[in-house]
């Protein structure tokens, strides 16, 4: 399969993903009663305070992004913070605008304003990736685990949210274990590697491929690691970088009033999850997934009226992805950016 069909599956079956959770929320009896003028007047009532905050914690959070950055490449050379900002703020301005293809214009601008290889770089971000997951897998597992349920769940999944608090306990674990094993992955690299290969050997050549780039890749990525505190350090950057998301998601919330803004802790990071679900099968600068899976999370788990679910899932797509854009724009035009290259680089990954 070449590597246009292969996008072109993956874009369709992630439109699919969005059809679908469009088809459901259009046939529900709510979307049928939608209340435009409620949408509108969700705005108006607007607290404009905690938008400001949720706005700049979810600045901090490129901050703190660019921080672990610089930590991956301490070994490497001491990396000027600024050129790592820029990096980042370019890099999600790539994905706002190209989707998830924009990935790669993050490692590949830091290698070029650092004058560093770019697979150095990609092998940062392939460690960056396993950091995010691991942190929000714990975050989702203390959440459902310590934090209880909104007063105003609908009723008719409280059962559904006890299997999500019984499954934090198995996120948790798994965070933790997943936690050790990259500790003890850092140690033993070489032994590890050649046991995957030799496990790796009944499966087709390019899974073999595949599987041998993503590992050396975070083998590599690894290298940054240099000991416990270093490891502890990216640990902690990558939770300031979650915690900062959650807490600007809260803050939406609290900006859009009741009922939204009773949801607890454990339902703010439900959320969460949810626009990071969708986010699988946006639409280049128009999203899609995100918005359609925040909204039915809302309404459909914690029974919030769709008017204004709909406004905290448009708000929260707008803050989480499009929002960079504003210093991301002029900053891509700086690098000399422009969006035939920016296409380029993302599609070569050159």
């Amino acid at each position: 399969m070449t590597h246009r069909a292969k996008v072109l599956l993956a874009a369709a079956l992630g439109l699919g993903g969005v059809a679908y959770l469009v088809f459901r929320v259009g046939a529900s009896r709510e979307w049928q009663q939608f209340h435009w003028a409620e949408f509108w007047e969700s705005f108006l009532r607007l607290r404009l305070s905690y938008l400001l905050v949720a706005a700049a914690l979810i600045f901090s959070s490129y901050l703190f992004r660019s921080l672990r950055w610089r930590e991956f490449l301490r070994p490497m050379k001491p990396a000027g913070l600024r050129n790592l900002l820029v990096g980042t703020l370019v890099g999600f301005t790539a994905v706002a605008l190209l989707g998830r293809p924009g990935e790669v214009v993050r490692p590949w601008l830091i290698a070029r304003k650092e004058g560093l290889a770019v697979s150095s770089q990609l092998a940062a971000w392939t460690l960056e990736r396993v950091f995010d997951s691991l942190t929000v897998a714990g975050i989702l597992g203390l959440a459902l685990l310590f934090f209880p349920a909104p007063a105003g769940i609908n009723e008719s999944h409280e059962q559904l949210l006890e299997h999500f608090r019984r499954a934090g306990i198995v996120l948790l674990a798994g965070a933790v274990a997943l936690g050790i094993a990259v500790s003890q992955f850092r140690r033993r690299q070489r032994l590890i590697l050649a046991a995957l290969h030799w496990l790796s050997r009944p499966l087709p050549e390019k899974a073999r491929a595949f599987l041998a780039r993503i590992t050396e890749n975070f083998a590599s990525g690894l290298t940054g690691i240099e000991n416990i505190r270093s490891l502890l350090r990216c640990a902690g950057f990558s939770w300031l970088v979650w915690l900062s998301v959650v807490a600007a998601y809260w803050s939406v919330l609290q900006a859009l009033g009741e009922p939204v803004s009773r949801l607890g802790l454990s339902a703010v990071v439900l959320v969460m999850i949810a626009t990071i679900v969708g986010s699988a099968a946006q639409l280049p600068a128009v999203g899609g997934g995100p918005q359609v899976a925040t909204a039915f999370t809302l309404a459909q788990l914690f029974g919030v009226p769709l008017e204004m679910a709909s406004s905290a899932a448009l708000l929260l797509w707008a803050l989480s992805f499009m929002m960079v854009l504003i210093p991301g724009l002029p900053l891509m035009a700086h690098e000399g950016l422009n969006w035939q290259r920016l296409r380029r680089v993302a599609k070569e990954g050159l």
